[in-house]
Parts: C-alpha cells; sequence; structure tokens
C-alpha cells in the first residue's frame, strides 16, 4: 500500500539499488579509515592491513574515439559526433596557435 511507497518497500533495482551500492561504497570508505587510524595510533604498518572492498558498478559507455564515458542517452548522441570530429583531416602544416603573452 502507501506505507510500501514511503518505506521502499520492494527492494527494486533503479535509483534505490545505486543509491544502496554508493551508500556501501561510502560506508567501508569509512571503515577502512577507521582501521587505518587506529592501526597508526597502535604503530601497526598500515600496509598489513586487510581493508575492504566492494565492487564499484560503472554503467556508463565508453567512446571508442576518446575513451570518455558517458550515460547511455547521451553516449548516442556524443559517439556519432565524436567519430565525425576524429575523421577530420588536418590541414597541412597546421600548427597549434601559440600562447598569448601580456
Amino acid at each position: 500500500g502507501a506505507r510500501e511507497k514511503l518505506v521502499g518497500g520492494g527492494g527494486g533495482e533503479g535509483k534505490a539499488g545505486k543509491w544502496k551500492n554508493q551508500s556501501e561504497q561510502f560506508r567501508a570508505a569509512i571503515r577502512n579509515a577507521r582501521k587505518m587510524k587506529e592501526a597508526e595510533a597502535a604503530g601497526i604498518d598500515i600496509r598489513t592491513l586487510q581493508m575492504e572492498e566492494v565492487p564499484v558498478e560503472d554503467d556508463r559507455v565508453p567512446c571508442p574515439y576518446c575513451n570518455r564515458k558517458f550515460a547511455a542517452m547521451t553516449a548516442e548522441r556524443h559517439i556519432p559526433k565524436c567519430k565525425e570530429t576524429q575523421a577530420r583531416p588536418r590541414a597541412v602544416g597546421a600548427v597549434k596557435a601559440a600562447p598569448k603573452r601580456r
């Protein structure tokens, strides 16, 4: 009913799943920082600590031309433009403009 919507019952993916993943990553980072601080206070070498790792899910689409990553809809617009830009021939003997002096 209405209460399930407010509480977030159902455990579906999407924004709630993404938020939960980001929250867990943040909490793991806090726990790791706390371990490091305690180890430093106790004089333990921090390289020997077992750190918690949470896999990072990256749902962005990489551009094969510039290697940047974009959301799916943005990638649909970007990739054709980037392909055209990358394929554009350079002017013969073109030199980059020298920086202006002040």
